[in-house]
């Protein structure tokens, strides 16, 4: 039986059935206490943006938020956003893991109306699970969580989540700065705060195929499956 949760993502709960799985898990130390796994689903609800590479960290309540409404962008956030690159939050990792996080993990490009699945370690330091992903055919969109504890978790909850804008690039829609149209990927600054996605307009040179609804761009399901070490 999954629980529901309600919180500023837009939480909700649903299980997602037979999960494609795909994984890079980066060498945790074996000095966790009491660590426990969970698997990580997300389920891409659009039908028109695909989902970049996606990054997974397990941390705890003094970790600094991958993201948060209102505040700008760190450098690593926005290169998610705006190019799909998770390499900078990966390297970060490498240097914090049996410190500040307990666990991270990568998963591959998610396509609309996939599933992919990842499975990472939470302890007692550790608890929480926060992730990130760029909404592919967009300027700087991005879709993601932050802070689900899950170390306390007895049953799968799912969440529902938003896309968001990193507020660092225009939304121009515009070939030449939009790479998923092809034709370069330059940057066109914007100095803004992150906040909800307006969603795709179809009135430049991005097509109307890509719109998404803002409010629900994915479900990612959390889910315990044990105490055992990888």
């Amino acid at each position: 039986m999954t629980n529901r949760i309600v919180a500023a993502s837009a939480f909700a709960l649903t299980l997602t059935a037979a999960p494609a799985f795909a994984q890079t898990a980066m060498s945790a130390p074996e000095t966790m206490s009491h660590p426990k796994l969970v698997q990580i689903t997300i389920e891409n609800l659009t039908t028109g943006q695909g989902f970049s590479p996606s990054y997974f960290q397990s941390h705890g309540t003094g970790t600094a938020a991958l993201f948060e409404l209102g505040q700008t962008a760190s450098e690593p956030l926005w290169t998610v956003a705006e190019g799909g690159n998770i390499g900078p939050f990966s390297s970060m990792a490498a240097d914090k893991l049996g410190t500040e996080l307990g666990d991270a993990v990568v998963a591959v490009h998610t396509g609309p109306g996939a599933t992919r699945s990842v499975v990472i370690r939470v302890d007692e330091a550790h608890p929480l699970l926060s992730g990130v992903w760029m909404l592919g055919r967009t300027n700087d969109g991005f879709s993601g969580f932050t802070g689900v504890d899950a170390y306390a978790l007895t049953a799968p909850v799912s969440i529902d989540v938003m896309g968001y804008d990193a507020g660092s690039e225009i939304n121009s829609e515009r070939k030449g700065f939009l790479g998923a149209l092809g034709e370069g990927n330059m940057r066109d600054p914007e100095s803004g705060v992150i906040a909800i996605h307006a969603g795709i307009r179809g009135d430049a040179d991005a097509p109307a195929e890509w719109k998404f609804d803002p409010a629900l761009v994915a479900r990612v399901t959390i889910a315990p499956v044990g105490a055992d070490a990888l």
